[in-house]
């Protein structure tokens, strides 16, 4: 199956998650990811701040985030008029229904801005798509795929990339992302990392069952020949 970046020359202005922009520093080739967009991408006050507990925690990516702000590869803004209703809206609410400060100031500020928004979370993506449905939506993988960023970087580099993404950031891939990924890092690397190594087992059950069916006969005959070799105490 061809994986094709849904991030496109249609996307003018990106506007980074929490999750994404930790994704992209434990690449190791954040700056250059960025540059090759060669669009404006924007961070919120409130995703910097939970990068920075997130280094006051053990992680070590505020100081190339800081770097990146000073050098304007990042953007930085703070919510302000209908961004910041929209923050207040999405924060609040059940637990299933709202969304933590940095991915709901995320898309407040995308869908005020009229750009797109990079995250990676289900829940995010769902309520994004219920409240905010003009927002356009990509995920970290989609930066990755997308063409500017895979000539800028190259074969090597971006394979390279991917796998520190996923080892220490535990980046998240979809079920239509997994063969792209698993292709470009190496079916060798897919069990070193946690979030592909679920994927890659759900598949691979799906798979069997899918390829393999059974009747009921069949079933009911497995059930009657386990029932008879099993061994009670």
């Amino acid at each position: 199956m061809i994986f094709s970046s849904c991030l496109t020359e249609e996307d003018c202005e990106l506007v980074l998650d929490s999750s994404v922009a930790i994704n992209l520093l434990a690449t190791g080739h954040a700056a250059s990811i960025l540059k090759a967009l060669a669009m404006p991408v924007f961070l919120t006050a409130n995703v910097v701040r939970e990068v920075e507990f997130g280094s006051s925690n053990g992680r070590q990516e505020i100081g190339l985030l800081q770097e990146m702000i000073a050098d304007q590869v990042l953007l930085v803004r703070e919510l302000e008029g209908g961004a910041l209703e929209s923050f207040f809206a999405l924060v609040s609410g059940p637990a299933s229904e709202s969304l933590g400060d940095g991915e709901a100031a995320t898309l407040a500020l995308a869908h005020a801005r009229g750009c797109s928004a990079a995250i990676d979370e289900k829940k995010a993506t769902r309520l994004a798509a219920e409240r905010f449905a003009s927002t356009r939506l990509v995920t970290t993988v989609d930066i990755l795929a997308h063409d500017s960023v895979r000539v800028g970087l190259g074969g090597e580099r971006l394979a390279d990339a991917a796998f520190q993404a996923l080892r220490l950031a535990r980046m998240q891939v979809r079920e239509q992302q997994f063969d792209w990924i698993a292709r470009l890092i190496g079916p060798q690397n897919v069990e070193a990392c946690s979030s592909l190594r679920r994927l890659a087992r759900r598949r691979s059950t799906t798979s069997v069952g899918v390829n393999n069916p059974v009747d009921g006969k069949s079933r009911m005959r497995e059930t009657n020949e386990g029932a008879s070799s099993r061994r009670f105490p």
